[in-house]
């Protein structure tokens, strides 16, 4: 495991901008060299580092929607299901299967390998229900997840070792993020966003959002948190790798957190002090 902290950065162009991010690895090389050009305000302390991506730009607080959504060809495959071209962290290319019925997104261990995931003993893992059993896969966050110019921010994803001649699953992580539609007879994903026209948005996302994915982590630590619990007290192979899901988690959290006080997200769709 490698620790890093959870932080809001600055820096100052060459115009006189100044810029924010969560991600260090946003600011530019020579603003990162120079004393005076970035500025850091550390936060906390975590156990996880979420895969950084390439620079992207981050809407005005407030600002208004006015996207109406993206189309992106879908590619046959055997059993009637489509493949779709995905692009990870900005840089990674990855061929992945629609699967509505998958809760996050899959990667194969080349993939994992491509995004510079390195799997440790006490790495976070999750459990999943597979036709030989019960299946602990590696979770991972990805910083960004684009299909055509549809685009998402830290995402949950898991490593598969037994995924074979595609490149993963795109699962609901993804998919859930915004209103999708399969058109299977003329071979089209369209991805809308979820919020309706001319509504606010912060960071490109809608209020109710934020309060929605605040909640979802804070949920999944108190569930993951009594998981970890239960399987330390029976002495489980993975209750140290359950800890460390929860500190994933919590790590998320963290980086939502920034970005609601980068974007200037009103205290009503934040979770209360």
């Amino acid at each position: 495991m490698e620790g890093t902290s959870a932080s809001i950065y600055s820096y100052r162009d060459d115009k006189g901008v100044v810029h924010f991010t969560d991600e260090i690895f946003n600011i530019p090389q020579k603003y990162r060299e120079s004393k005076q050009g970035s500025r850091s305000y550390p936060e906390i302390k975590t156990n996880y580092r979420v895969i950084p991506s390439p620079s992207s730009a981050i809407g005005l607080p407030g600002s208004v929607s006015l996207s109406e959504g993206t189309q992106v060809p879908l590619i046959p495959t055997g059993g009637g299901n489509f493949l779709v071209d995905t692009v990870l962290n900005g840089h990674i290319n990855a061929r992945l299967m629609i699967d509505t019925g998958a809760s996050l997104i899959t990667l194969t261990e080349e993939i994992g390998h491509k995004l510079g995931v390195s799997i440790l003993s006490g790495s976070a893992e999750l459990p999943f229900n597979t036709a030989v059993g019960e299946d602990w896969m590696p979770l991972i966050g990805l910083e960004m997840v684009a299909v055509g110019s549809a685009k998402t921010r830290l995402i949950e994803a898991t490593i598969n070792s037994h995924i074979k001649e595609i490149d993963g699953l795109l699962g609901m992580s993804f998919l859930g993020e915004f209103r999708f539609e399969i058109d299977r007879i003329n071979k089209h994903l369209t991805l809308r966003p979820l919020q309706n026209l001319n509504e606010l948005v912060w960071d490109d996302k809608p209020g109710t959002w934020w309060k929605s994915r605040f909640e979802h982590y804070e949920k999944t630590i108190k569930s993951y948190s009594s998981r970890a619990s239960f399987l330390l007290r029976r002495e489980h192979k993975k209750a140290f790798n359950m800890q460390s899901t929860v500190e994933f988690y919590k790590h998320l959290l963290q980086k939502l957190e920034n970005r609601a006080s980068i974007s200037g997200l009103p205290a009503s769709f934040r979770p209360p002090l």
